[in-house]
């Protein structure tokens, strides 16, 4: 594999881990410092309707900063993943296991323990719904007598879990979504119960919820009734005890009262243990591995009122808990595994990280499920945590190489495609380009490589190479490679080229080779020829040549004698588990986090020098450019712009309901609380009274300005949230700080513009002929077409416009951007070659944006700034400059 030196190129190669660690930290102190600024009344002008919207995101930027910090501390991991029966547990306890020797865990107190002996369930089933970690390297002791270390979910897990298990095992079709007075009473009943100082979950992990939400929801309206739900839960959650947690958190699992009570059951196990990170279990957790937590049948007691098969747990510093065995398996997210002998060298720096299978989801009515199927909590919940498990290590930077396992045959897991690309995204990056800075750390195992030599019926004069083209195209290019660009393109010009064969040996290949009891000892004579003419047939393939490194070393390596592949498979897997790649993956993740905070925030800086000003937006303009040159190439302007078009629907949700905001204090006083006088006419006054001078006019915020104001909170919202989804990213590859850009001079521009008060006035007529209570669906529509004209149009097709039309310079001619185009009665006007028209329109975008850049730059002159505020926003976009390696 043609890559970098991954420790002599990694830019951090010489960062320690205190060091990375720090800039972490001080990137969450430069969001809690940003945070402040925004929330500081004298900013209140310049941030104007971001306030809010600013508030949750640099919030979630610190949140971002401690996860990174965290994984900084942690040790390097390989991961085991793939669909359920892929053949992953024989390639975790190879990889575990000394070379020639058995997997024994060590344990305080206790001598060594055969893994797969006494501890890995028995059966071919799928028989885990934990991560299993197994690490070479020691850890501080343990409590006496509670030798078995379990990292366990927190509570905001297990309400995403259930959340997961709704979206992907329910089908919401058949649920029937909260109306928007069933969730505002439900949340002003909630608000006496409030208690200060009884904080449990913060704002900050309510937004992350509410991300993970939007994500896992995509496709389904379900939770579109939930828009104004978020902000009455961040302002409850801290100061709600767990029963009312549980009414609070209920609508996201569709109020399944099985849900609700397993909630509840969880989260107080939490509870009595102090919430903490990780517990300590004795041995009678996982031996005799007959009701072990590790086996997914000791899940069948989830839900039970009680139960007299108890463990005995307790977190450090704590005190001991009895919990259901049940209970203690469902609250485990992770079970560390210390290898009592010398493993493989490549467990001297990285651990190994066995997750449960991925599963297929099935869409069942759980209403009914729930309740006519005695496991049905057991299975709903179990699917949804080994889904949840794999996007919490993705999330947290803990999967730095993952063996992905593939099977022969159709795949029946439809979500893995977008699993793996959302961790080779985070991981290597969203392109190709961004994926060249890094080796290649993704190992695609194609497993039960024996299976292509049993010749089949009809078999006989056929291509010898077609049974691994049809391999090839079931496991990768036709599966991974329909969803997503990487198996064709992991590289700028490269396809993926990154796989491998791998056979278990401890399952019988007698169709090729001899044994002497278990031990393979030659391959039959018989079938020498045919073996080599199928490696022949493989190694010609051109797919093989492009997604193996060695095809024909590849081929010899899976067929080695009581090996597999295996060999051959920790050799290119020891040459990139090295922790420095986990440095680089972290930093590149910070330096993006910076790099976004940055770009949300400059905006709000004001350079006293105009050029300055002007010369930093034509650099950003510059910057989207560049971005948005492929997507223009792939004739995918006008969906990325349409993408950010804000629902008319949506907008009507946010508009339902909204009240008339009370008047202002000052205005108020700033009125004589007298009863108003009729103004005379002409120069006829009172007798006694002054001369009339011009009363100041308070502003009102009547009903009409108040619903455009919320518009416009909505639409911000929408851009921030469109751009910051995966999905986005994953369909349009375009950076994030790109976007940023382009939302930024968007919200510019409708300031600028004061499109609010267009739409207020826009309302205000419709008012006139019928009363907008009664059409809220209206008022939405209007508020939205004034809204997405910016996207499309940026301003230049308003009346009046935003600004002067940009000329352009095209052939030999001039003409103006945004146009009418000209009326055509009849048919001249068709020309020999058809009209470019998409080319033009993004032509005309370009200069439209790089003309609104320039203005909304120039607008900044003449208002009054605040040196002071000027000066700390300025200090924390210092702090975020690109770090020094």
């Amino acid at each position: 594999m043609n890559v970098p030196d991954p420790i002599e190129d990694a830019s951090t190669a010489d960062m320690s881990t205190e060091d990375l660690t720090q800039d972490c930290r001080d990137t969450r102190r430069l969001a809690d410092d940003a945070e402040r600024w925004l929330g500081d009344e004298a900013n209140a002008g310049v941030v104007g309707r971001e306030r809010e919207d600013l508030v949750r995101y640099v919030r979630k930027a610190g949140h971002r900063a401690d996860r990174l910090a965290r994984a900084a501390q942690r040790p390097m991991c390989a991961g085991v993943f793939g669909p359920s029966q892929a053949g992953k547990s024989y390639l975790v306890e190879v990889l575990a296991r000394p070379e020639g020797g058995a997997l024994r865990a060590r344990f305080d107190g206790h001598a060594a323990i055969d893994f797969l002996a006494e501890i890995n369930p028995i059966g071919e089933k799928e028989s885990t719904g934990l991560v299993t970690r197994f690490s070479a390297a020691a850890q501080p002791g343990t409590p006496p007598g509670l030798p078995v270390r379990l990292r366990v979910l927190s509570e905001a897990d297990i309400v995403k879990v259930l959340c997961n298990t709704f979206l992907h095992d329910g089908d919401t079709t058949k649920e029937s979504p909260p109306t928007a007075e069933e969730i505002a009473a439900l949340l002003t009943n909630l608000k006496p119960a409030v208690r200060a100082g009884a904080a449990r979950l913060t704002e900050a992990e309510i937004d992350d919820l509410q991300d993970y939400l939007r994500d896992q929801a995509r496709g389904t309206r379900y939770l579109d009734a939930l828009a104004r739900y978020w902000d009455g839960a961040r302002a409850l959650a801290g100061g709600l005890d767990l029963n009312e947690r549980a009414r609070l958190f209920a609508p996201l699992w569709g109020g399944h009262a099985a849900f609700t009570g397993l909630y509840r059951q969880l989260a107080e196990a939490l509870e009595r243990l102090g919430h903490p990170e990780e517990i300590f279990a004795p041995l009678e957790a996982l031996v005799p591995r007959e009701g072990s937590i590790l086996d997914v049948a000791t899940l069948a007691g989830l839900g039970a009122s009680a139960s007299s098969d108890t463990l005995t747990v307790r977190a450090a510093g704590g005190s001991a808990v009895s919990l259901p065995r049940a209970t203690v398996a469902a609250i485990t997210a992770e079970l560390r595994i210390e290898i009592a002998d010398a493993p493989r060298a490549f467990l001297g720096e990285a651990d190994l990280l066995d997750f449960p299978g991925a599963r297929s989801r099935q869409k069942v009515d759980l209403g009914h499920f729930l309740t006519a199927q005695p496991d049905a909590l057991k299975e709903t919940f179990l699917r949804g945590k080994v889904a949840y498990l794999f996007d919490r290590y993705v999330a947290e930077q803990e999967l730095t190489a993952m063996m992905l396992c593939v099977r022969p045959s159709n795949q029946e897991v439809v979500t893995l495609p977008d699993l793996v690309e959302r961790w080779i995204a985070l991981t290597h990056g969203a392109t190709p380009e961004a994926r060249a800075q890094l080796p290649n750390l993704l190992f695609l195992v194609l497993t039960w490589f024996d299976s292509h030599f049993v010749d089949k019926a009809g078999d006989a004069g056929q291509d010898a190479s077609l049974r691994f083209r049809n391999r090839i195209e079931a496991s990768l290019t036709g599966f991974f490679g329909k969803a997503h660009a990487w198996p064709r393109e992991w590289t700028p010009g490269t396809p993926f080229r990154n796989a491998y064969w791998f056979r278990n040996p401890n399952y019988p290949a007698e169709s090729v080779i001899r044994y002497e009891g278990r031990r393979e000892v030659a391959f039959l004579p018989e079938k020498q020829g045919r073996i080599a003419e199928l490696r022949a047939g493989f190694s010609a393939l051109p797919e093989a040549a492009a997604h193996f490194q060695d095809p024909g070393r590849a081929f010899d390596e899976a067929l080695r004698l009581n090996d597999g592949g295996v060999s051959y498979l920790v050799e290119n897997l020891a040459r990139v588990c090295r922790p420095a790649l986990k440095a680089q993956q972290i930093a590149s993740r910070l330096d993006a986090l910076r790099a976004e905070m940055r770009e949300r925030l400059a905006r709000f800086h004001v350079a006293l020098d105009i050029e300055t000003r002007l010369a930093e937006r034509r650099e950003a303009a510059g910057q989207v450019f560049d971005a948005l040159d492929p997507v223009v190439a792939a004739g995918s302007l006008g969906s990325l712009l349409r993408a950010l078009l804000v629902d008319p629907a949506a907008l009507t949700d946010v508009l339902h309901g909204t009240e008339v905001a009370p008047q202002e204090a000052h205005q108020s006083a700033a009125l004589p609380p007298t009863a108003p006088r009729v103004v005379r006419p002409g120069s006829i006054a009172r007798p006694g009274a002054p001369a009339a001078r011009p009363q100041p006019v308070a502003p009102v915020l009547d009903r009409e300005r108040t619903m455009a104001r919320a518009a416009l909170g909505a639409w911000i919202d929408h851009l921030n949230r469109t751009v910051e989804a995966e999905g986005f990213g994953r369909r349009f590859t375009v950076p994030l700080t790109a976007m940023e850009i382009v939302v930024g001079e968007l919200i510019t521009l409708a300031r600028r513009a004061d499109v609010e008060g267009t739409i207020a006035a826009d309302l205000r007529t419709l008012a006139t002929v019928e009363r907008s209570e009664q059409s809220t669906a209206k008022l939405a529509l209007i508020a939205a077409t004034r809204l997405n004209r910016l996207a499309g149009g940026l301003g230049f097709n308003l009346v009046p416009p935003a600004g002067e039309r940009p000329s352009i310079e095209e052939g030999e001619g001039v003409r103006i951007a945004f146009a009418p185009r000209p009326i055509s009665y009849d048919a001249r006007a068709i020309t020999q070659a058809p009209a470019t028209f998409a080319h033009a329109y993004a032509t005309d975008w370009f200069h439209g944006f790089y003309r609104v850049a320039e203005d909304n730059a120039k607008s900044a002159s003449g208002v009054t700034i605040d040196l002071e505020q000027n000066a700390r926003i300025g200090a924390i976009l210092s702090g975020l400059q690109p770090r020094v390696a």
